[in-house]
């Protein structure tokens, strides 16, 4: 069944994909054929055809482009691994792929396999704009795996896009036992609708563990719940279905 449900998935990609080039690409052949019209007048019909691919392909790109930046916000691991997946078949040029790989990795983090997510992290060479994102995550996979010396030298820097600087800064103080500094932080991505949700669901999975730290049960409680709430349902770890392997401060 898996097998099956693979197969329909790569024929609709397929189908949605050649299937307004096919049937246009038709549409001008029968038209120029039919047409009583000379060759500077089946020549426009060409480049009108040739417009219009580069309008689908351009449309097609944004496309891939908004579901990949939905899938990395929301947090949707199934969907991370479907993008993941086609692009990276198909993509040779490290630039071309880093976003895809970041996105593997960030599903692999959100289904509490960090060291699955720290090896597709370790294979991308993110361009600048999307080094924030590598690198926080980098951050969240080394500590869930307690590679502490590995944090060393990791910082983020977004003018554009602060609570990913907030969220790392955050994860080095709690990592370093400096809570007081660290809640202050994950308060301000959580309440930072532009964060996305697996990023405020994310700081609210630490911020859980400094209320545990603190002896604080019911801030806690209401802590998990609210990454549970933000999570999709296969992101188990925000979701509390996995046992995280960092140590508490």
């Amino acid at each position: 069944m898996a097998d099956l449900t693979d197969l329909i998935a790569r024929a609709w990609d397929m189908l949605s994909r050649w299937a307004v080039p096919v049937m246009m690409t038709l549409a001008y052949t029968l038209l120029a054929a039919t047409s009583n019209t000379s060759t500077i007048g089946k020549t426009w019909m060409a480049a009108g055809l040739a417009l219009v691919m580069v309008a689908w392909f351009i449309f097609r790109a944004l496309t891939d482009a908004a579901a990949l930046a939905r899938a990395l916000s929301v947090g949707e691991p199934a969907r991370l691994f479907e993008l993941a997946g086609r692009h990276l078949a198909r993509r040779r040029r490290p630039a071309d792929r880093a976003r895809f790989l970041v996105a593997r990795g960030l599903a692999h983090l959100l289904r509490g396999e960090p060291t699955e997510a720290l090896a597709a992290l370790d294979q991308a060479r993110p361009a600048p704009e999307l080094q924030p994102l590598a690198t926080t995550l980098r951050i969240v996979v080394l500590i869930e795996l307690d590679r502490v010396a590995e944090l060393e030298g990791l910082t983020v820097r977004a003018p554009r896009t602060p609570w990913f600087a907030w969220l790392a800064d955050g994860l080095l103080a709690w990592r370093d036992a400096r809570l007081a500094d660290a809640a202050p932080l994950f308060s301000r991505v959580i309440d930072d609708i532009r964060a996305g949700s697996a990023l405020r669901a994310i700081a609210h999975v630490y911020a859980a563990r400094i209320a545990e730290a603190q002896a604080d049960a019911a801030a806690a409680a209401r802590h998990r719940a609210a990454a549970a709430n933000l999570a999709a349902p296969d992101a188990v770890w925000l979701r509390g279905e996995t046992a995280g392997t960092a140590a508490k401060p």
